[in-house]
């Protein structure tokens, strides 16, 4: 779940024609022939991987003279694209790694590599990680001002799209409150009629959400090499508060998506009667999974 996917395949966006448009007079003045926007199509953002999206931009741009190319961006919306949740944020950059202001004024020199098809230059997509935006489709539509030696020569409406995936991840910690991690120990030292223990559920969701908890033994702790009379101890285990059933296949509780992204449960263990227990070691193992309900 925590892995970043972005499949990638270009689709020209506006490829225009132009009619000799000069940005100087003169035999070196530079004149734009024909400008061409492509853009990542299949882009998808994971909220909770470990890195940031990402995606790229290609502008090409034939034109004749002594050119030097500028570009600014505009959005009447921000650095931003919107959908069904909150806006999911954004940046454009340059190969230089700097951000491209969306004033639609504020031009940025960048660097341009001239092939078979024109000056082309590439503007990576940057979507910061953790934004737990609820799952579908985001968009907007920006404009590239470009720019010849120092002058505004033309404009081009492009529109970037970006696919929120559902995503949900479960981190425990134990008594100890130490780090997160995939599990945990409740360790209960000598087994004592009445004793509790309790771990922390770090939970991180962009949708409402069902926890399960099961129990490999049924709701007991069992010797770990002995069976028969007093080789197991019932116990009692509530998630937040609500007992849950573990005799059968397990329980589970349904909770809504977090506002934040983030919901800290808590899930807590009290063993019963130990008395007359055969010596030894006992356990059971918890596991608890969860599962995005949208």
């Amino acid at each position: 779940m925590s892995r970043i996917a972005a499949l990638l395949s270009w689709i020209l966006l506006w490829s225009v024609g132009v009619a000799a448009i000069a940005a100087d007079d003169g035999e070196d003045a530079c004149t734009i022939q024909e400008v061409a926007l492509e853009s990542p199509s299949g882009l998808v953002y994971y909220p909770f991987a470990s890195r940031e999206g990402a995606g790229q931009l290609r502008l090409v741009v034939a034109a004749q003279g002594q050119c030097r190319f500028g570009l600014a961006l505009l959005s009447t919306s921000g650095a931003q694209l919107l959908g069904p949740g909150q806006p999911l944020n954004m940046t454009f950059r340059d190969r230089g790694n700097q951000v491209i202001p969306m004033s639609g004024n504020e031009q940025r020199w960048i660097q341009f590599e001239q092939t078979a098809r024109g000056a082309e230059a590439d503007l990576a997509v940057r979507l910061p990680r953790g934004q737990a935006r609820r799952a579908g489709d985001y968009e907007n539509t920006f404009v590239a001002r470009i720019f010849a030696n120092g002058r505004a020569l033309y404009e081009l409406d492009f529109r970037l799209s970006v696919r929120v995936a559902p995503q949900a991840d479960l981190q425990l910690a134990g008594n100890a409150a130490g780090q997160l991690g995939r599990a945990t120990v409740m360790n209960f030292g000598k087994a004592e009629t009445g004793a509790k223990r309790s771990a922390l559920l770090a939970v991180r969701a962009n949708g409402a959400y069902n926890l399960a908890v099961a129990s490999e033994n049924r709701g007991q702790l069992r010797h770990v090499s002995l069976i028969g009379d007093n080789t197991a101890v019932p116990y009692t285990a509530w998630l937040d508060g609500q007992q849950l059933s573990l005799r059968g296949s397990g329980d589970s509780r349904n909770f809504p998506e977090p506002g934040d992204g983030k919901h800290m449960r808590n899930i807590s263990v009290q063993i019963g009667e130990t008395q007359g227990l055969m010596a030894g070691r006992y356990r059971d193992v918890l596991r608890v999974t969860i599962t995005l309900l949208e």
